[in-house]
């Protein structure tokens, strides 16, 4: 749709070029230029040439009635319809090309309002008396690009469904303050979100920060809080308790100390001989308990008798001595 308007302003330099020259004081002249242009099968905007002094010198009061209307056939063309050529009197009559123009504009501005159009109100806004007539019609208007559009004549009403429209639609110069003022409240209302998003984006940036911080303190406070712990078991100070192995008080026995106790290593200067480590008691419910003993009973040896009967010499108990 872009290039259909950058197509359509191409086609309009002519023209301009044509206004701007010497020979367009003549008012004649400038209105075979309006004429000329409203003809063209590629011209769709018009407001360039609107602007041009030449053209805006027809109403002069010197300037022959019959000749000031086209200034206003051009506006129709920029901006109007076919009802409102047809509601103006005292336009110059319309040759085929600028009667097919201008229903192709027209369609323009209706289908930018409406997107589903009922053949009955086409027919009547653009006075076509048949239905063939109006399909022609649309159909160029889909092959030129103006519109996007698929006929439903099987439909009940029959229906056209326009789904786009290319910009070539002039602005009329009366609609411009209703176009700024909905504009500027539009841009207000844009102000109004980002400020409220720029707020937000800096409340959750605040909120990172503070999190961020109160995290950075706790890990400070654990990690001092570690080390003292740390220095204070390695200096044997509070919190030490040192064991056979001199370990911490979290770390307790370690495996290999308890394994050299059981193999004697650390008690009683060591030895070769098998022990048993009971803590100074034997039996659940045995009274023989040597209070000054080491805790140790000793086996005179496997395979040793007593007597015919064979049996194993029983456990003595090694106490210590007096």
């Amino acid at each position: 749709m872009d290039q259909v308007h950058h197509r359509a302003l191409e086609a309009l330099q002519p023209f301009i070029a044509l206004a701007d020259s010497s020979a367009a004081q003549s008012p004649r002249y400038t209105a075979n230029i309006i004429t000329n242009c409203t003809a063209s099968p590629q011209t769709y905007v018009f407001a360039e040439l609107l602007s041009q002094p030449s053209i805006q010198a027809l109403r002069s009061p010197d300037t022959p009635s019959e000749l000031q209307n086209h200034l206003t056939l051009l506006e129709i063309f920029a901006w109007g319809t076919w009802q409102d050529y047809k509601n103006t009197p005292g336009l110059p009559a319309l040759n085929e090309l600028q009667a097919r123009k201008l229903r192709l504009l027209t369609l323009l501005s209706l289908a930018s309002s409406v997107k589903l159009l009922s053949y009955d109100v086409l027919m009547r806004e653009l006075e076509l008396g048949a239905a063939s007539k109006l399909e022609s019609l649309v159909t160029a208007a889909i092959y030129a690009s103006l519109i996007t559009a698929r006929l439903s004549p099987a439909t009940d009403p029959p229906t056209v469904n326009v789904t786009a429209v290319a910009p070539l639609r002039d602005v009329k110069p009366a609609d411009l303050p209703n176009m700024i003022s909905t504009l500027t409240a539009w841009e207000t209302r844009c102000g109004s979100v980002i400020s409220d998003i720029e707020a937000e984006i800096a409340k959750i940036r605040a909120n990172s920060a503070l999190r961020r911080a109160k995290e950075h303190a706790r890990a400070v406070v654990l990690d001092k809080t570690t080390e003292k712990y740390s220095a204070d078991n390695s200096d044997g100070g509070p919190g030490s308790n040192s064991g056979p192995g001199g370990g911490s008080k979290r770390g307790g026995w370690r495996a290999r100390d308890i394994g050299a106790a059981i193999r004697g290593k650390d008690f009683f200067g060591g030895g070769s001989n098998k022990r048993e480590f009971d803590d100074g008691f034997f039996d659940e419910g045995s009274n023989d308990y040597d209070a000054h003993g080491s805790g140790m009973d000793i086996d005179e040896g496997a395979g040793v008798k007593s007597g015919a009967g064979g049996s194993r010499q029983s456990k003595r108990f090694l106490g210590k001595k007096s």
